[in-house]
């Protein structure tokens, strides 16, 4: 009952900051529900209930919290789902690109030791601001790590031929 109170309360679309900080705390609200669905009563099914229900009532396309998204997949990895943690983190890339998101996503993918995944995520982290200068240094890092340098020199060579870069001297340093 207390679940469907919540998710019938929208978040404005268009927010100031003192809406944009209510919000934040709504949202805290809803985290801390899941914890204590997880962790104090530890039923499962209403904790992934819950995260649904957090992620149905935020408007992403004007505001998005990624911490409840990186939340969510990790749960989901606790439970040995993922599948399922995949899954939200490429919804969550696909509603709301935000880079904290596509960083947790190379990070879980690193820890499972998927390069070609991370490289596909790198990709797309790239094709939504091209201007990131770390990203394309974090690809190509990654690349020489993998032993693969003329990829990493590709890509060096592609970062520098982007006419806007939001830190280029860090990526001159780095070549």
């Amino acid at each position: 009952m207390m679940l469907e109170i919540h998710t019938s309360v929208r978040l404005q679309t268009s927010l100031s900051w003192r809406q944009r900080k209510a919000g934040e705390r709504y949202i805290y609200l809803w985290i801390n529900y899941t914890l204590f669905e997880e962790l104090e009563a530890e039923d499962v099914d209403k904790t992934r209930e819950v995260y649904k229900a957090c992620l149905e009532v935020i408007p992403h396309k004007k505001f998005t919290f990624g911490k409840i998204w990186l939340m969510f997949a990790q749960f989901e990895i606790r439970q040995k789902n993922l599948d399922a943690a995949r899954k939200i983190l490429g919804t969550s890339i696909g509603k709301c690109p935000k880079p904290k998101l596509f960083k947790g996503y190379i990070d879980l993918e690193l820890q499972m030791r998927e390069f070609d995944r991370c490289r596909k995520i790198y990709e797309k982290f790239l094709e939504h601001d091209m201007s990131n200068c770390n990203t394309w240094m974090k690809f190509a890092e990654l690349e020489t790590i993998l032993g693969d340098t003329d990829r990493s020199r590709a890509i060096f060579n592609l970062a520098i031929q982007q006419p806007l870069l939001d830190m280029p001297e860090i990526l001159w340093k780095a070549t």
